[in-house]
């Protein structure tokens, strides 16, 4: 178990490194093709390892505190610092496991990669992927984060993760309370 935990570690730190001090749109590309790169290599036998190596690759580039502070909302602020931490947590994790069901974007024929449009220090990196015919254009919504560029979210084919996740959070926090929208969080990804 130590051993596996060390390798994460270190997977996790090279794609930290990978993604440094490329553009919004290198660092787009170059993790499409490295995470295609791993399901090649996996064929329709995905192991642990392999799943744990697609989670650092795809979720890596990833800002889960901006993402979470947007899919949460006018609660964020109503949230005491220790619960802002426990939620990014928890939603990370969610969105972590939750990332390797949704591996089809990667698994692509072809993907095409339209010139960002760049806002000051944020960015939109739309590209267009192409599987037997259909095409599903996934947007990432980026900004600088110290000198790297970071995703805070991804819409496909107009659907925003931040704002699906936060109209689901919202849902349950008016019919319960958000303590009890976090304590089913926390027994959903218990349960995976």
């Amino acid at each position: 178990m130590r051993k596996l935990s060390i390798l994460w570690v270190l997977i996790f730190l090279v794609t930290q490194n990978i993604f440094a001090n490329e553009s919004p749109l290198e660092m787009i590309k170059h993790r499409n093709q490295k995470v295609k790169q791993v399901l090649d290599a996996a064929g329709d036998n995905i192991s642990e390892k392999t799943k744990g190596e697609l989670k650092e690759l795809i979720n890596g580039v990833i800002d889960f505190q901006r993402l979470s502070k947007i899919a949460l909302g006018k609660y964020w602020n109503e949230r005491t610092k220790a619960e802002q931490n426990n939620f990014v947590d928890v939603f990370q994790e969610l969105i972590r496991n939750s990332s390797i069901k949704k591996l089809e974007v990667y698994k692509a024929d072809k993907i095409v990669y339209e010139e960002p449009e760049i806002d000051g220090d944020k960015v939109e990196v739309i590209t267009l992927a192409y599987k037997d015919r259909k095409e599903a254009e996934v947007l990432y919504k980026m900004h600088k984060v110290g000198a790297e560029w970071k995703v805070y979210d991804i819409e496909i084919d107009g659907v925003s993760t931040a704002i699906n996740y936060r109209e689901s959070f919202y849902k349950q926090i008016a019919k319960t309370s958000y303590i009890e929208m976090y304590d089913k969080l926390v027994s959903r990804l218990e349960k995976q």
